[in-house]
Order: structure tokens, then C-alpha cells, then sequence
């Protein structure tokens, strides 16, 4: 027997009208074209070329900078040694002008005997006699803190005060309470003294301890002998004057302190002072 097939899709109208609808165009590659392949192949050939390239040269200026930091922290190791020397250096500067500072003041400070008596017999007036001489040296107080102002807070230097120098006592004996008085000016205007710190301590009249004696003789007449008058004790203090004797160089010189006085020029020629 025989089947009979018979379709009845293509006799209904919607089904005829999808067949009738054209197909789109396709507007992609084909792959029987290979043109577009052959084209993204070079052009990831060129991006890798050229990432290559970049790497490359990369590569080679950062060899380049980093030979050139090398250099460059050689060079700065010999700069910090040579820092450190010149460090150093300044220290050891600073060292021997602080000696040679601290050697100046000892010789600045100082004020030889020689000069200061030579400077007592210029001044010591006639019939005044000096027989004694005693030195007493200052007292080294604490340095006073620095004061800070209650309004501001601001901190205020309070000034230095003078430097304390040596006290000298004078004693002995004059004719005359005159005498006495020119004395006590004439050291009151010496540049080795204080004149506001030079005064008279004491000054009484004492009968004069010298006597007279007479030679013998074969005079039964015994003559008699005068009394001398009498004198007057006095006890004179000052204090040393707080010039230095780079500052004293022309009385130095005319009282004969010459070993002083060139050590005071030497230094003073070499800039200490």
C-alpha cells in the first residue's frame, strides 16, 4: 500500500508570508576572506613590537640612571667625608681659639707688681711712707639666672656686673694729714686703681717712734734733746682697676712691664685680642 503524504503548512497564508520575508545580507568577515586576519595578526605584531621597543629602551635608560646614581653616591661619599673633615677641622679651630681666648684673658687679667709699684713711688707723695701692702682677691660669685617678664613671658637678660677685682690695703705713716689727703687723689686718678673704690680707712695722730740719740762727747753739759713731732697712721684701701692690660699698654711701658707688654702685641698681632 502506498502512504499519502500531503503537507497543508504551504497552503496557509501566514506561513506563506514568512517565506516570502528576505533574508538579511550578513556583513561580517567571511572566513573564506583572510585579509582581516592577516591584518589584526600585524597589527598585534606591531603593538608587541613596539611594547617590546619601549621595554627595551626603558631598560636601557634605566641602566643608564642608575649607573649615573651610582656616580653620583660615590661622589657624595667623598663630599661627606670631606664634610666630615672640614667638620672636624672646625672643631679643632674652635678648641684653639677658645685656648688661645682663655691664654689672652690670664694675660689680660694680669697686672705685675713691677708696674704697680713702680706706679706707687710716682704717686707716693714726699713725707708719706707705705709700710705695708696687702692684696685680698675677690670673691667668685654664682652668675645671676636670667629674669622672665610676669607681663609678656618674654625673657629679660639681666646685665652683667663689673668684674670683681683685687682689693689692696695700704698702711703706714705720713707728717701730715695733707699728705695723706694728695696721696688718697693722686691714686684716685691712677688708671691701675678704682677711683670710686679707692677711700681712707683710718688716719690718727701717734707720737713719732723715732729718737734721737746723741753722740758721746767730753761736754759735761747734757743738751737736751728735741721731741720730734708726731705722725700720722693712716690706713688707705682701693681695688684694682678693671681694665685689662691690652687696655694699660702705655703705662705698662713707662713703668717697665716690658715682657707683659709684648706678649699683649704678639697676641694682639695675631688677632686674639
Amino acid at each position: 500500500m502506498y502512504g499519502l503524504d500531503i503537507n497543508f503548512l504551504n497552503d496557509r497564508p501566514e506561513y506563506k508570508n514568512k517565506k516570502d520575508i528576505p533574508k538579511p545580507a550578513s556583513s561580517g568577515p567571511s572566513l573564506e576572506d583572510p585579509k582581516p586576519i592577516l591584518i589584526g595578526a600585524a597589527a598585534a605584531v606591531a603593538v608587541n613590537g613596539l611594547v617590546a621597543g619601549g621595554w627595551l629602551y626603558l631598560n636601557q635608560v634605566n641602566t643608564k640612571l642608575q649607573a649615573d646614581l651610582d656616580k653620583l653616591n660615590g661622589e657624595l661619599s667623598k663630599l661627606d667625608a670631606q664634610v666630615k673633615n672640614l667638620e672636624a677641622i672646625k672643631e679643632k679651630t674652635k678648641t684653639f681659639k677658645a685656648e688661645a681666648k682663655a691664654l689672652a684673658t690670664v694675660f689680660d687679667q694680669i697686672k705685675p707688681w713691677s708696674a704697680l709699684l713702680g706706679e706707687f713711688g710716682s704717686l707716693v707723695p714726699s713725707g708719706v711712707i707705705i709700710t705695708s701692702i696687702e692684696q685680698k682677691e675677690p670673691k667668685v660669685s654664682a652668675p645671676v639666672p636670667s629674669k622672665k617678664s610676669a607681663k609678656k613671658g618674654e625673657k629679660t637678660e639681666t646685665p652683667a656686673p663689673s668684674k670683681p677685682t683685687a682689693t689692696l690695703s695700704f698702711a703706714g705713716t705720713s707728717d701730715s694729714y695733707g699728705q695723706i689727703n694728695d696721696f688718697l687723689l693722686l691714686l684716685q686718678s691712677s688708671p691701675f686703681f678704682q677711683g670710686e673704690k679707692t677711700k681712707l680707712i683710718t688716719a690718727a695722730k701717734k707720737p713719732n717712734p723715732t729718737r734721737l740719740e746723741l753722740r758721746e762727747s767730753n761736754s759735761t753739759l747734757a743738751p737736751e734733746i728735741p721731741e720730734l713731732p708726731p705722725i700720722v697712721e693712716y690706713k688707705i684701701e682701693t681695688n684694682l682697676s678693671p681694665l685689662g692690660a691690652s687696655e694699660l699698654l702705655p703705662q705698662l711701658k713707662s713703668k717697665g712691664a716690658i715682657g707683659l707688654v709684648d706678649r699683649i702685641e704678639t697676641l694682639t698681632k695675631k688677632g686674639v685680642f
